[in-house]
């Protein structure tokens, strides 16, 4: 957040990350950002949700920005909405970011070209070698979008629905993997995402645009401290219909679980030779479960609502 903030930073929480709202103007390419709860919020079903916004005649671009630096590790997006279908001149941006020509970048925008492709993988500085550009064409709401950094390659991902990893070859979008030594971690790279318009240009159909993030999988995501070391716990994400509940458990090659109902019966149990599952919801009814993860050698309690 290189722009001249106008104010005290605002702060939200969402997906168990605290981030900075910016405000005032600067780059990318001189945009004004705004900060209030119309342009940046959490919503009821907690995702976050970044609005592009015409004010008084004036366009205001949005983004936020972990307050706690990023690590080597996986970065996985889960986006909510239709990125296929920004206007030319609006870009939204996820990525990872130190400074100038110290960045890892997805973002979707066609730069004002109207038949150029709409989304790129990019290790700044952008030139040849570190682009990987391709069209995003969604089959409906749910995208997610991984930047796997680590200390000799950053692999980028993205893939149909909200999964961990894609089910199949059918979910692939796109994958490219850069060779690197430059971008070392040391502790001063921080996540953002943006939504913004390319060389300031107005939206060319003159509406305003919005990104939405359901979640994220990071590893600045909430963490267990046991006996001075670090222990990942549990990615638990529910999707915003509730029909499905995805996790993962870190640190584990085997994990079960039971899910019990508000009368304390068990609906779905079961035993797993990975790390990693989905439960279907779609046939439960509303109301309160108990969901109870075990690994080999800890035991995770949530309390979950299904509303629809």
């Amino acid at each position: 957040m290189s722009a001249q903030q106008n104010k005290p930073l605002r702060i939200i929480h969402f997906a168990g990350i605290d981030w900075y709202v910016r405000s005032g103007q600067g780059n990318p390419d001189d945009n004004l950002w705004q900060d209030d709860a119309q342009s940046v919020w959490v919503d009821k079903q907690q995702r976050l949700h970044l609005k592009l916004r015409q004010i008084n005649g004036k366009w205001y671009a949005a983004e936020i920005r972990s307050i706690q630096p990023t690590h080597y590790g996986i970065h996985r997006f889960y986006v909510a909405n239709r990125m296929d279908l920004l206007d030319k001149n609006v870009v939204a941006g996820i990525f990872i970011y130190k400074g100038h020509n110290q960045e890892m970048d997805i973002e979707f925008s066609k730069w004002r070209q109207a038949h150029a492709p709409n989304a790129q993988f990019v290790v700044q500085p952008e030139q040849t070698g570190n682009v990987f550009k391709f069209n995003l064409k969604l089959q409906g709401d749910y995208s997610t979008h991984l930047i796997n950094w680590q200390a000799d390659y950053i692999d980028f991902h993205s893939f149909y629905g909200h999964n961990i990893l894609p089910p199949d070859s059918n979910f692939e979008i796109a994958q490219w993997s850069y060779r690197q030594k430059k971008l070392r971690d040391d502790g001063q790279y921080y996540i953002h995402i943006n939504l913004w318009l390319s060389k300031n240009q107005p939206p060319a159909n003159a509406k305003e645009a919005e990104l939405i993030i359901a979640s994220l999988d990071t590893p600045i995501s909430p963490i267990i401290l046991k006996k001075g070391k670090v222990y990942k716990n549990v990615t638990l994400y529910p999707n915003q219909s509730y029909d499905h509940i995805f996790a993962y458990v870190y640190d584990a090659k085997q994990v079960s679980y039971i899910l019990y109902n508000s009368e304390n019966k068990a609906v779905k149990k079961n035993n797993i030779d990975n790390n990693h599952f989905e439960i279907d919801f779609t046939h439960l009814p509303k109301g309160n479960y108990k969901l109870i993860i075990q690994n080999s050698t800890k035991k995770y309690i949530y309390n979950l609502q299904k509303n629809y």
